[in-house]
């Protein structure tokens, strides 16, 4: 069951892998389904090796309900993020280098391009010090409580939470994060070394910006386009992951 899902799964932590954007075999995927469980991705592989029969299903303190394979105790942070937000379907952790680093920094990214205005007013900082691995409630509560009015939360001197009504969109925002993270730092350093005074996109036009990129978004289905488009890419990467499920098909 919930095979295309997997997939889906696998997919979008080889986009996060191949765009830079893992660390070793931390980090984790999650998909609720309607019976108040999750899928994830067991505790061994990387983003860039992950099957789709390294995808577990899961209650949300961990235990697995069906697969094979183990998880960690940081997978709770996934389990709560679901119990609290039964609308979040959808959630991407990972630890992106250029987030990262602002979060080491307290910093949130300003929006100073078109790209970034798709995360307008949608970026937020855990508002604590990083207190150790995510590992148990207490710890990461405060995070699903952010992401009940943000889509995108950085963790200081740890990582970053995406949310979506998908994983493509899930996958889609932590891109899109990343790219504004770096894009921040870039703007800094250009502007310590020309002495420049940088501007970034006022908030007003970039709340418009967003609205009209989301009816286009919307109007043309660009997510399945961007996500197409991101599978013909690791088609050429990545051809074990589609051989695999072709000849489980």
């Amino acid at each position: 069951m919930h095979d295309d899902l997997r997939f889906d799964l696998c997919c979008g932590a080889r986009v996060l892998y191949r765009a830079g954007l893992s660390v070793g075999i931390a980090g984790h995927l999650s998909i609720l389904l309607n019976d108040g469980t999750m899928l994830a991705n067991r505790f061994g592989p990387s983003f860039g090796t992950l099957m789709p029969e390294d995808v577990l299903r899961l209650d949300f303190d961990g235990q697995v309900l069906e697969g094979r394979g183990a998880v960690n105790d940081t997978i709770r942070l996934h389990g709560v993020i679901h119990k609290r937000n039964p609308q979040i379907v959808a959630a991407a952790h990972t630890h992106p280098p250029a987030t990262v680093t602002l979060g080491a920094l307290r910093v949130v990214p300003a929006v100073w391009d078109q790209e970034g205005c798709l995360l307008a007013n949608d970026v937020t900082i855990a508002d604590e010090d990083y207190g150790g691995l995510a590992s148990s409630e207490d710890r990461v509560g405060s995070f699903a409580e952010a992401l009940r009015s943000h889509s995108a939360i950085m963790l200081p001197n740890h990582g970053a939470i995406t949310t979506g009504p998908d994983i493509k969109v899930a996958i889609l925002k932590m891109l899109t994060l990343e790219g504004m993270a770096a894009r921040h730092l870039s703007v800094a350093g250009a502007a310590r070394a020309t002495g420049l005074t940088p501007h970034p996109v006022p908030p007003d036009v970039a709340m418009q910006t967003r609205r009209e990129l989301e009816a286009v978004i919307v109007k043309h289905g660009a997510v399945e386009m961007i996500w197409t488009d991101q599978l013909a890419r690791l088609r050429q990467t990545d051809p074990e992951l589609f051989r695999h499920t072709h000849a489980l098909a």
